[in-house]
């Protein structure tokens, strides 16, 4: 695998960490939103998610909003480091 592919890689195995990271921290009510490290993980991860919400909007179940755009972006990252892998 040559150094630009394991790079883009990388890159794409980070954001879907960070993706995994924001997901759980959008259930713990206790975090602040604006703490440093949650502004940096959601600064980086919401324009992913922004063309996943766009595609499928946060779904109303009774009195909340359930958003799956988190799934739709980890499965997309996960198809194509597949077949990012492969070369």
């Amino acid at each position: 695998m040559s150094l630009l592919i394991w790079l883009v890689a990388l890159a794409l195995q980070i954001l879907l960490w960070l993706i995994f990271i924001d997901a759980i921290l959008s259930w713990i009510p206790s975090i602040p939103s604006y703490h440093p490290i949650v502004v940096f993980i959601r600064r980086i991860t919401r324009p992913v998610l922004n063309i996943f919400r766009k595609i499928l909007p946060p779904q109303r179940m009774g009195d909340a909003y359930v958003d799956l755009s988190p799934i739709l972006a980890i499965v997309a990252i996960s198809i194509i480091l597949r077949i990012i892998r492969q070369f």
